[in-house]
């Protein structure tokens, strides 16, 4: 780079693309009701079957089953709506994932920050995460099913101190073969399935910024000016990091890295530009060009993993991402469609 006031960002354009999302991930747990489910098409008034509904999931109870009006008791799942079940209290979550484990991550806190492995098992044509959480003033503790949805993840929880582990796993198989999904795709368990869950928001919320950061980096040769815009565009760096990192797992992990390692390419350049140095202006300029080439194949290998799960499952589930390969060819646009969910690299 021959001079500070020249554009720091000429490099060649990259493109990293993601496909968006089935439904909305919200930061925040998805409130629990109850529901009345009256068969369409029915002829005449017929009673009313009462089921739960949770974000993008419906549960109409299984005979026998009897709503409580209240809220789960069980550790980590005060906010999930509890019923009863044939042989035990059963609890429905649904909540944007907060931990790897893609249980709540007030479940890991009630057990002390140590959870079991799952295991995978099969309810129908769903793949689920199955755990046995011990619990020290329940007899026999809880068995709790996740799935994973582009709309949250789904936890079912069973508590067996009133029967036994196995009596509590027929009662969460149960729900979990009864459950609807409204809007939503499940998505196969997996390390990264959390990870997968959240990343189209947090690019699209990263897409954003950096499309105002490289705006105001090519508007202005003010050298205060432009320093504030690459300190913003660190900023952004940043926040994708800290809310991958929660849920970040297997290799999800290194997509955590890129975005920091990113921030702080953002913050040499911000601290070149007044200092007027060429010289690190132009080695920023150039790290950011190879920070952005290498979280484009963290991304599409992340895509790779999860179609290739995807497909393997008997369901068809779809996963969340998916590598855009025109998008990756197309020359460069100046106008991105806010609802891209991609990230270009290259003054825009």
């Amino acid at each position: 780079m021959s001079s500070a006031g020249a554009s720091p960002l000429r490099s060649t354009p990259v493109r990293v693309a993601v496909a968006a999302m089935l439904a909305a991930v919200s930061g925040a747990c998805v409130g629990t009701a109850l529901s009345h489910d009256t068969p369409a098409g029915a002829d005449g008034p017929r009673p009313a079957r009462v089921g739960l509904a949770s974000g993008v999931a419906r549960l109409p109870l299984p005979a026998g089953w009897v709503p409580l009006h209240r809220h789960s008791s069980l550790p980590g799942l005060r906010d999930a709506t509890a019923v009863l079940g044939a042989h035990s209290i059963v609890a429905l979550d649904i909540r944007s994932p907060d931990d790897p484990s893609l249980l709540p991550a007030d479940v890991r806190a009630a057990a002390g920050g140590t959870l079991p492995a799952p295991r995978l098992q099969r309810v129908g044509g769903r793949s689920t995460w199955r755990y046995e959480l011990p619990e020290a003033r329940l007899r026999a503790g809880v068995v709790a099913m996740t799935l994973p949805t582009t709309g949250g993840v789904v936890t079912v929880a069973c508590d067996a101190s009133a029967s036994s582990i196995t009596a509590a796993n027929e009662d969460c198989t149960d729900a979990i073969g009864a459950l609807r999904l409204v809007g939503a795709t499940e998505l196969p368990p997996a390390p990264e399935a959390a990870a997968q869950i959240l990343l189209p928001g947090i690019v699209a919320g990263l897409n954003r910024r950096r499309r105002s950061g490289r705006r105001a980096l090519r508007s202005t040769r003010s050298p205060r000016l432009r320093s504030e815009a690459a300190l913003r565009l660190a900023a952004a760096y940043r926040r994708a990091a800290e809310r991958l990192r929660p849920v970040a797992a297997g290799e999800a992990r290194s997509l955590v890295g890129a975005f920091a390692e990113l921030g702080g390419d953002h913050l040499d350049l911000a601290e070149s530009i007044p200092r007027r140095d060429a010289v690190a202006t132009h080695r920023a300029a150039t790290a950011i060009e190879r920070g952005e080439q290498g979280l484009q194949q963290l991304l599409a290998a992340q895509s790779s993993r999860a179609n290739a799960a995807s497909n393997a499952t008997p369901d068809g589930a779809k996963s969340v991402l998916r590598t855009n390969a025109r998008a990756s060819r197309a020359p460069y646009s100046r106008s991105i469609p806010e609802s891209s969910h991609s990230i270009e690299s290259g003054p825009s």
